[in-house]
């Protein structure tokens, strides 16, 4: 099963990006190719340019939590999105490049001036629209919008549901998390390159001895998003598959493609941190094989099938004990103590990476207890 971009590809499509972007002035038309080599009548090119110019306008020298400018991550997404598919509508593509419009792009962010610049633009952009696409993309919009303070799970419903009606929203939906997920590492080389996951494993449990993968380099750069944070972005992966997959969703074959290709992210994430881990934190191989061991018990025994109550076994309870929080502030003090709970990290990593091997192994894999109505423990 291949993914639709591999890791490798993802940071070329980035850095080539990065590069036209930092042009004076930006090329455009190679923006376009590089976003979808697809062709496209001329109106519709100058549509989709236009709006990519209003969102670097929009975006400026804003730059993403990790570094990159903030534009590239609407762009990038469309990219995904158009990967996934065999062709891929103009409406869809805008919908794609302006689906964080209403959350990035506020009043509040500007000078008075500015903002009535970026308004007329937007505005005269609109009136390039057919009446009937221009609805149907400001109610895209609309239902991908989070707002403030709504809980994740309640979004995630809202957008589900209404995506029985409207399913391209979960395409949409679907490229933002590959993008965001993919995104969590800055680079090939930030931790331990060429060194294989599942080699690591074999040799931690049936032998007691290993290659010496990891070197003695001292730790990698500091980063913004520590491993506990990218945990969280796993979790909200697992949430939004189990949603899918408890709703019965029929996913087309673009959504499905995008569906496989963020559970293949999410395992390769999660194989990266018990890498990490085991590279710079837990580096002593009987700790690593105990930490396996325990992961493994807790997989036969069915662990990772529900969510579960805080118990004898340190990963029950993991889904509401550090991830499901709707105070912001808890979740951040909560991800700064996981962040210091280094064998429960581990143990978390390698729970996930299966779990997301679960959900590309069983077609209707999902995890008890995660539905529309919340996040609860299965009794």
């Amino acid at each position: 099963m291949q993914p639709i971009i591999t890791t490798h590809d993802f940071f070329s499509l980035s850095s080539h990006l990065n590069y036209q972007l930092s042009g004076a002035p930006v090329n455009w038309n190679a923006v376009l190719t590089l976003m979808n080599p697809s062709q496209f009548g001329q109106r519709d090119e100058e549509l989709i340019i236009e709006t990519m110019i209003y969102l670097g306008e929009a975006y400026g020298q804003e730059r993403r939590v990790l570094g990159p400018y903030a534009v590239i991550h609407p762009i990038r997404t469309a990219s995904l999105l158009s990967r996934a598919s065999e062709s891929t509508s103009t409406l869809d593509l805008l919908t794609t490049l302006l689906h964080d419009k209403n959350e990035d792009i506020t009043e509040n962010k500007y000078t008075k001036e500015y903002w009535q610049k970026l308004e007329g633009t937007y505005q005269g952009l609109i009136k390039k629209i057919d009446s009937i696409e221009k609805w149907y993309l400001n109610e895209r919009i609309h239902f991908l919008t989070r707002v403030k303070n709504e809980p994740y799970i309640e979004y995630l419903t809202s957008l589900i549901n209404q995506a029985r009606a409207t399913p391209e929203l979960l395409k949409v939906k679907l490229a933002d998390r590959l993008d965001n997920t993919l995104d969590l590492r800055m680079d090939l080389y930030e931790d331990i390159p060429g060194v294989d996951c599942y080699q690591v494993i074999f040799e931690a449990l049936f032998t007691d001895t290993n290659a010496g993968h990891y070197t003695k380099s001292p730790h990698y750069t500091e980063r913004k998003i520590n491993d506990a944070v990218r945990l969280y972005e796993l979790f909200k992966n697992s949430v939004f598959l189990s949603l899918l997959r408890h709703e019965n969703f029929g996913l087309d074959e673009a959504s499905g493609r995008l569906f496989d290709s963020l559970a293949i992210a999410g395992i390769n994430e999660a194989q990266n941190i018990m890498l990490h881990i085991f590279a710079f934190h837990i580096r002593d191989l009987q700790r690593q094989k105990a930490i396996l061991m325990n992961v493994m018990d807790y997989c036969n025994r069915g662990g990772i099938l529900s969510v579960n109550e805080s118990g004898h076994h340190s990963l029950d309870g993991l889904f509401k004990n550090c991830f499901d929080f709707e105070n912001k502030e808890r979740l951040k003090i909560r991800l700064k103590e996981l962040y210091n709970e280094k064998e429960l990290m581990a143990e978390a990593a390698i729970a996930f990476a299966a779990i997301f091997t679960n959900f590309l192994n069983d077609r209707a894999f999902t995890i008890k207890g995660i539905t529309t109505e919340g996040i609860r423990p299965v009794a």
